[in-house]
């Protein structure tokens, strides 16, 4: 009996067959594609008419953030609906203050979330410091390390501002000036 010899095909060296009537493309071609069509605009509408927010209250901020999803204020109308798991939501909402043992956590469920996804930064606290401003244990300048796309000032704000806060961010997507998804 003759021996058998074994050729090794190393396939990363090939390159795709054309099969005749097909026409084959790149995940990127096709997000290039969507992004120059009215496509973009009906997905955009989507997007902006379902905003799921992550529910992670914080201080004083965070009173505000579960009284607007409660009755009287409803969220639910708008579409914009609480999440409990950030696999599941697509709008952070960074409410009062950050401390420096939190920041690793809220990174996490920042990288967590799948895209595109947005940030409202609300209160004094978040944008700027409040009253914790220069404090050894909270952090400055959480712009610097989250992409905020909408500022809700206010010490704490109402849940008036926070649904405001929402509807600026369904303007931005509207029209391709938020910073949630790479257009």
């Amino acid at each position: 009996m003759g021996e058998v010899k074994e050729t090794k095909t190393d396939y990363s060296k090939e390159t795709p067959e054309e099969i005749p009537g097909v026409i084959t493309t790149t995940t990127s071609a096709i997000h290039n594609f969507l992004k120059k069509t009215k496509a973009q605009d009906v997905i955009n509408w989507g997007r902006k008419n379902s905003l799921w927010f992550m529910t992670q209250p914080m201080g004083c901020c965070g009173v505000e953030m579960i009284a607007t999803g409660c009755a009287h204020y409803d969220t639910d109308r708008f579409g914009i609906i609480p999440r409990n798991s950030p696999r599941h939501a697509d709008v952070m909402i960074i409410s009062g203050y950050v401390t420096k043992k939190y920041l690793p956590a809220l990174k996490r469920l920042w990288e967590q979330m799948p895209a595109p996804k947005w940030v409202l930064a609300m209160g004094d606290c978040s944008i700027s410091g409040g009253p914790f401003y220069e404090s050894y244990s909270t952090v400055q300048n959480i712009d610097e390390i989250f992409p905020i796309d909408v500022f809700i000032p206010g010490c704490p704000p109402r849940p008036e501002a926070l649904i405001q806060g929402f509807v600026e961010l369904q303007k931005k997507i509207t029209a391709k000036k938020d910073r949630g998804t790479d257009y």
